[in-house]
């Protein structure tokens, strides 16, 4: 099976990253969101602390400034003192407090105020000093003005604190806001973020898990060597992509391997329809040629006996010829029968031996060789010198020796000679069989090794041609092949040959 090359641009692993990511992209936007709404309500509670709590603060502790240094004087002309005393650190507290409001103007209005207090001390401060220094009929001149520009002051303070106090306020409310913004901002972000979250989940799954039921699905309706497959669509370029590919390609090979079985199926339905339509026109040959020596035999025997004492010798022993020639064609029907049991037998295993090969075939070829004397013919056995041991089946291989100088002794006439060669070949025992008969038709080789087919030289000699098919059966169980060669008047040459069983358990221990 061939590899699938296809590249995967957007694997599953990157997906999932790609939809964890997101939730730690909405939680960086969430946090810089937060630390700028938490700036804004920095700058405006520092607003709030700092800046405008400051100015009150001066504001008022200028204002207390002033009113102690109102009570000392009130108290001390309620007394009718002839002098007059203030704390002097009053007077300074007084102009230190409002020096700090003037430098610290955060809101719109507070720069006139400032302005307006600072240019009063120059006013405030020598009117002090002329009452304290002043005796009592200067007081009712000067003491109106204190009392007006005190008042002025704390009025001016006054409008200073105010101010502050609405920015404040101000402040407080727009602090609100923002909180009351972030708050929001923050949920509507979460909110979508959750939602962003359980989409891109809910798809990425739904991605992932649909191709996968598909496939399930198909796969489940599936039925191996029905020869229909499905054709499933690649709906992604990723691993279920991929896996996809990997079962159409998979089905297009089932379906290709459906069609072989089929063709192989129809082959050996063919051949099996051939054989029987073979056998039984074996059967009805077979029949024929039992029938006729039968009927010949009876007749040589039954006017031997009905006229055997009338009859001359001559008549006599024409008819004990003819029921001779017909017991040696039954003879040879008989044998060929048994060949058929031997065939039918041929799928059936049988343990091996490790013999040798050399004793196995002058043993078996023995009583052939004997009739091949009778019949005027020469067998030579060629077999080279040190052939190791030999794994046989020594019960079925012997058949495929005899078969084929048995064969070689039917269609060869006085003279002629057969000669059977062995010798090794690499990891192969290799054998000829050699005769110098009247060779066969090529029009018949093709089919040589056929079961259940005859050939007129076959019928002439009143046999029904199973001995081949039985050769080529048995070399073949012992994991080798046959072939042959011949010409029409020029003899026939069987080659056959089987794998040395020994030294391939050698190599492949070793190879292993």
């Amino acid at each position: 099976m061939e590899k699938i090359e296809k590249p995967i641009r957007h694997s599953i692993r990157f997906k999932i990253f790609m939809v964890s990511l997101l939730p730690t992209l909405a939680l960086l936007a969430a946090a810089l969101l937060n630390n700028q709404y938490l700036n804004s309500l920095g700058e405006s509670a520092e607003q709030i602390l700092s800046k405008n709590y400051k100015s009150i603060r001066k504001a008022q502790s200028a204002r207390k400034s002033l009113e102690e240094i109102r009570n000392y004087l009130l108290e001390q002309m309620s007394q009718n003192r002839d002098h007059l005393e203030i704390p002097q650190q009053e007077l300074l507290k007084l102009k230190t407090s409002l020096a700090a409001c003037a430098s610290n103007i955060t809101e719109v209005g507070e720069n006139e105020l400032t302005d307006r207090l600072m240019k009063s001390i120059p006013q405030y401060e020598p009117l002090v000093l002329s009452l304290i220094q002043s005796d009592v009929d200067s007081w009712n001149t000067d003491f109106p003005i204190f009392l007006d520009l005190s008042a002025q002051m704390v009025d001016d303070i006054d409008n200073l604190v105010g101010i502050n106090e609405e920015a404040m306020e101000k402040a407080e409310q727009r602090t609100k806001i923002l909180a009351g913004r972030a708050q929001r901002n923050a949920v509507i972000l979460f909110t979508v973020i959750i939602i962003a979250i359980l989409v891109s989940s809910w798809r990425l799954s739904n991605r992932i898990a649909r191709p996968i039921m598909t496939l399930a699905q198909s796969l489940s309706k599936t039925k191996e060597g029905s020869g229909v497959y499905p054709k499933m669509d690649t709906v992604s370029n990723d691993e279920i992509g991929f896996l996809t590919d990997a079962f159409n390609h998979l089905f297009n090979r089932l379906e290709q391997y459906d069609r072989y079985r089929d063709d192989i199926l129809a082959a050996e339905k063919e051949k099996v329809r051939r054989s029987e339509e073979a056998k039984g026109r074996f059967i009805a040959d077979i029949s024929h040629q039992l029938k006729t020596p039968m009927t010949s035999l009876a007749m040589s025997i039954g006017m031997l006996k009905d006229s055997g004492e009338r009859l001359n010798s001559e008549k006599r022993t024409t008819l004990v010829a003819t029921a001779h020639e017909d017991c040696s064609r039954l003879s040879t029907l008989i044998n060929e029968l048994v060949d058929i049991s031997r065939l039918e037998t041929m799928s059936e295993p049988r343990p091996k031996e490790t013999l040798n090969i050399e004793m196995v075939i002058r043993e078996c070829l023995a009583p052939l060789i004997k009739q091949a004397e009778t019949k005027g013919v020469t067998v030579n056995i060629n077999i080279s010198e040190n052939l190791p041991l030999v794994t046989i089946d020594s019960f079925r291989f012997p058949w495929v020796i005899t078969n084929l100088i048995g064969n070689a002794l039917r269609y060869i006439v006085r003279g002629g000679q057969i000669e059977l060669k062995v010798y090794k070949q690499g990891h192969r025992f290799c054998f000829q069989c050699m005769d110098t008969g009247s060779g066969i038709d090529p029009h018949y080789l093709p089919h040589i090794f056929d079961r259940y087919t005859q050939f007129s030289e076959r019928g002439k000699s009143g046999t029904i041609g199973l001995g081949l098919a039985i050769v080529k059966d048995i070399i073949e169980q012992h994991g080798g092949d046959v072939e042959v060669e011949s010409m029409p008047g020029k003899g026939t040459t069987f080659t056959f040959w089987i794998p040395d069983t020994k030294e391939e358990t050698i190599e492949k221990s070793t190879d292993r």
